[in-house]
């Protein structure tokens, strides 16, 4: 099978800047200890001079316990130490800011983040990096606006990220696929059998393609290592499972409008076949109780309840409404008559009769005229890619975690507010909410892509076989 667009070529270079001594710094952090790190933090805050002596007055140790950890740390070049005098490097004091913000609790690896971290390369290489122009204004805002700028784009450029290493995109999976979106750095090693350089040579590559970031939890006396996906990514990703439909446990104490998959097409048929052979009249202040208990006798509907009658009423003359709608009867002399076309119409197969019905140019929402087809409703009926499974779920579960772009607060971006980004959530009106039910309870119904129902007081629905052929990637 041909792919739809080719892998994205990777144009991220690692010898473009000195990775390696980055990547032997985040070895060396790596293997910190709590106590590591506060030796560290106590060196990056204090003067650029400073005494062995003093430092470990302020720490509360020995020079025997304080030197080891010194000297591992001038290995760095952040640090030189001349007999009790430790000089600081400024350069390398702020690479160090910057990199134990991974310590922190309350560390996010935001797009702040990825902006201190994209400084650590040289300007002139990051247009050649991410494909912009050079002439940009702000590199960072394009690289959002292309890469970045809905979770449809980010969705399409992680899936077209081509690294040619079978190792990568295994940690990939493992990432997305583990619980909460995170996974530590040791069961990945050992999964894949890496060695320390290669694992780090591994994460600064997906850290600079924003795909996920290497943070530090500590636990009881010493760092876990973890890898995630970017906060913002993150956050969303949690945000969908949270908000995912969960299936009716109890299928079978559903109540279904109608039995059958294609039950519209099918009393669409029944009523043409019963007015090509006698034309019916149509009173116009609506469908009598007699011809709709006829109708309904037709279509195999219960009448046994108070509230059967008033429902096959409506529904019926919504039937009509479709049959005049899309030319397949006309009212003449308030008599309901079949055209020519619905002949053609009766020898199509279900699944044609319901093409037919979904594709019609003049077919529209009857509940609904104010809103075209072309306008919201193609936007909401692919919201039920989510619930493609095919069990049933109640709707009110379903539009929580719907993003129908129906208008700018709807639409999920990446927007900066503050210092701080993040994927806006969507919010209807009342009305696009009821835009979004009619066209999963009577647009999508009617065309045998979804069968609708109540449970428990409330409405519910599920993808049939045939919605789910029709929707699906």
């Amino acid at each position: 099978m041909l792919e739809l667009s080719p892998a994205r070529k990777n144009k991220i270079n690692l010898l473009d800047y000195n990775s390696q001594q980055d990547i032997q710094n985040r070895i060396l952090m790596s293997d910190f200890s709590p106590f590591d790190l506060e030796v560290l933090e106590e060196i990056l805050f204090s003067p650029l001079k400073i005494s062995l002596k003093k430092l470990g007055r302020t720490l509360g140790c020995s020079d025997e316990a304080l030197l080891p950890i010194v000297q591992k740390v001038a290995k760095t070049g952040l640090l030189t130490l001349q007999d009790d005098s430790i000089s600081v490097d400024k350069e390398m004091r702020k690479y160090f800011e910057f990199q134990i913000q991974r310590f922190d609790s309350d560390f996010k690896p935001d797009m702040e983040f990825v902006q201190g971290l994209l400084r650590k390369v040289p300007i002139h290489v990051l247009p050649a990096w991410y494909s912009i122009p050079r002439s940009s204004n702000n590199i960072f805002e394009s690289i959002v606006e292309k890469y970045l700028f809905t979770p449809q784009i980010f969705q399409r450029y992680l899936q077209e990220l081509n690294f040619g290493e079978p190792v990568i995109q295994g940690i990939l999976r493992d990432v997305f696929s583990a619980s909460d979106f995170r996974i530590s750095s040791s069961d990945l090693i050992s999964k894949y059998n890496l060695a320390r350089t290669d694992f780090e040579e591994i994460m600064l590559l997906l850290e600079f393609n924003f795909v996920c970031c290497v943070s530090y939890v500590k636990e009881d006396d010493h760092w876990l290592e973890i890898v995630t996906p970017f906060y913002e990514w993150h956050q969303y990703l949690r945000f969908l499972k949270e908000t995912e439909a969960h299936p009716i446990e109890t299928p079978e104490t559903i109540s279904r409008k109608r039995d059958n998959d294609y039950a519209f097409v099918e009393d669409m048929a029944s009523l043409l076949q019963l007015i090509r052979k006698r034309p019916q009249p149509l009173d116009p202040l609506g469908l009598s109780e007699n011809m709709a208990a006829e109708f309904a006798a037709l279509c195999h509907i219960s009448l046994e309840t108070a509230t059967d009658l008033p429902f096959a009423r409506n529904y019926f003359a919504h039937l009509i409404d479709k049959l005049r709608l899309v030319k397949l009867a006309n009212l003449v002399d308030s008599r309901l008559y079949a055209l020519d076309s619905a002949n053609d119409w009766l020898d199509m197969s279900l699944e044609n009769r319901a093409l037919f019905l979904y594709r019609h140019p003049l077919n529209q929402m009857i509940s609904t005229p104010q809103f075209p087809i072309e306008r919201g409703v193609r936007e909401a009926e692919r919201s039920i890619k989510r619930v493609l499974h095919g069990r049933w779920v109640y709707f009110d579960d379903f539009i929580r975690s719907s993003f129908v772009p129906l208008n700018e607060e709807s639409v999920v971006v990446l927007k900066k507010t503050g210092k701080h980004w993040k994927y806006t959530l969507p919010t209807y009106s009342e009305a696009e909410k009821g835009l979004i039910k009619a066209t999963v309870f009577e647009w999508l119904f009617e065309a045998g892509i979804v069968a609708i129902g109540t449970h428990q007081n409330r409405d519910c629905f599920c993808v049939t076989p045939f919605g789910k052929f029709f929707f699906e990637d």
